[in-house]
Order: C-alpha cells, then sequence, then structure tokens
C-alpha cells in the first residue's frame, strides 16, 4: 500500500467543448466518453483524502495547467480566467485513499 492518494479527473462537457472550440486545426471532434477512456490520475499527498478542499485551493493552478497542457502546450489557448470554480465546473475530481502497488518492481522516476 503506497502512502499516496489517488485523484481521478473525469472531463465533463464544458471542458470539451473547450477542447473543440480551441483546437487550431479541427479535423475531428472529442466527445465526453473518449476523452475520459483514459482519464488523468494523480499521486497525491495520503492526507489529501481527508483534506481535499483545502489542497485542491492550494494546488488547483497547477492541476488545472497541467490538464489543460494536456491538450494543448500554447497556453494562448487555454481560458484566461482559470479559477477553482472554472476547474469544478469543468471537471469531476474523484480522490481514492486507498492505492495499492499490485507490482513487485520498485517505482521508478520517467524524467517527466
Amino acid at each position: 500500500m503506497l502512502n499516496r492518494n489517488l485523484l481521478i479527473v473525469r472531463y465533463k462537457q464544458p471542458f470539451i467543448d473547450w477542447v473543440n472550440e480551441a483546437d487550431p486545426n479541427p479535423k475531428h471532434r472529442v466527445n465526453v466518453e473518449d476523452a475520459n477512456d483514459d482519464s488523468p490520475a494523480y499521486l497525491i499527498h495520503d492526507h489529501a483524502c481527508e483534506e481535499f478542499d483545502s489542497w485542491l485551493e492550494a494546488n488547483y493552478i497547477v492541476l488545472f495547467e497541467n490538464l489543460l497542457n494536456e491538450w494543448y502546450t500554447d497556453p494562448a489557448l487555454w481560458p484566461k480566467d482559470r479559477t477553482l470554480e472554472l476547474l469544478k465546473a469543468w471537471c469531476d475530481l474523484e480522490v481514492h485513499s486507498m492505492v495499492l502497488d499490485c507490482v513487485d518492481e520498485p517505482l521508478e522516476d520517467d524524467g517527466y
């Protein structure tokens, strides 16, 4: 068992609307189901589950910008007003306190 919590992000329709509207080369449209097929997941502090609201308030901008960067690396395409309220309107955030490592090998940092 790891001393981390797991944060899973599920995109809502407003986020997907932004993805489709911001795309400089709109060849194919993204939908909610496809975007959430492989949802982003983050290991966060193990106390964050009990204190998630305060953790989120302190860390939402880094989280939000990471999510935006996964879609478009050009910050000029990102929404200008990146508030906690906007993040909550655009994403469902699930925190899980039990994270089990089922691999009998050491964790490795891949350099990100």
